[in-house]
């Protein structure tokens, strides 16, 4: 797929969003700040995998977590004069790992552990993962297969970890993201919206910033971001800040979709996103 780039707006020039080849990125963190510059970006944020054992294929390890942080650290000093370079975290609901040394952290919930035969399932798995997961895990049942993913997401935003509170809503409806193969979420369904919309409500309520993600729009899995333009509604209406991110996992992909995303959010009534800042860590910027 040819990657979108679209600099034309202050709101794009920026990720927060960013995974690099010290957990499932393609990339060295040094070549995505380099392609950062090249595409005008005033800011780039760093969203490293955090380390839990059931998911040591994709996530950084804890030897690679502390090379992660160093590099991020060097590379912030060794380009601080060109481009302002975030370290932040993609904390998943299972990790249980020491959150002082970042700068913010990214909320997401990727898995879940089936209490009964303690079966590790993706949510974001392949389309015949996720049919065997809703069979063997909720009985067929996809509504309660919605409800304990946005009921995971909500108690990882809203309850403190290590008392900090997640700065950003990772991919807030990721449960959807092969819908368009296997077709067993209505999204229509006024008891889904139910759903979805009382776990928007509970993160927006702690202020939290929810990401616009193209990164599905990226690897060809939907034709929009998560979340979708009617919750962009729901977030808008409730006066939720939100961010622009590409959830990159290959630096052609670093600003994937975003003039798409912005024309969504000028549909869904905003006029500003928040982006990383050069002198603050979240600065809001006009669309």
């Amino acid at each position: 797929m040819i990657p979108k780039h679209t600099i034309g707006s202050n709101a794009l020039r920026s990720n927060a969003h960013t995974h690099t080849t010290f957990c499932d990125g393609a990339d060295s963190a040094e070549e995505l700040v380099r392609h950062a510059l090249s595409l005008g970006f005033i800011s780039l944020g760093f969203s490293g995998h955090s380390y839990y054992p059931d998911c040591s294929h994709y996530c950084m390890s804890p030897e690679g977590t502390l090379q992660y942080q160093a590099e991020i650290r060097r590379l912030q000093a060794a380009y601080q004069d060109r481009i302002t370079v975030r370290l932040g975290l993609e904390l998943d609901y299972f990790s249980q790992v020491d959150l002082a040394p970042y700068e913010y952290i990214i909320g997401s919930v990727h898995h879940f552990r089936d209490p009964s035969s303690h079966i590790f399932y993706a949510f974001d798995g392949s389309a015949d993962h996720f049919r065997q997961m809703l069979d063997q895990s909720f009985n067929g049942n996809i509504l309660a297969l919605a409800r304990a993913y946005y009921s995971m997401l909500a108690q990882l935003v809203t309850q403190p970890q290590q008392g900090r509170r997640i700065d950003i809503v990772g991919h807030f409806n990721l449960i959807t993201k092969q819908n368009r193969v296997h077709h067993l979420i209505d999204e229509s369904d006024p008891a889904y919206q139910k759903i979805a919309y009382e776990a928007l409500r509970a993160c927006a309520q702690t202020g939290a910033i929810f990401e616009v993600n193209t990164g599905a729009m990226a690897r060809g899995y939907a034709n929009e971001p998560y979340p979708n333009l009617e919750m962009l509604r729901w977030l808008h209406e409730l006066k939720a800040p939100v961010i622009i991110t590409s959830d990159c996992h290959a630096m052609a992909c670093l600003d994937f979709a975003f003039e798409e995303a912005r024309q969504l959010l000028l549909t869904a009534g905003y006029r500003s996103v928040m982006r990383l800042g050069r002198n603050s860590l979240f600065e809001e910027v006009a669309l």
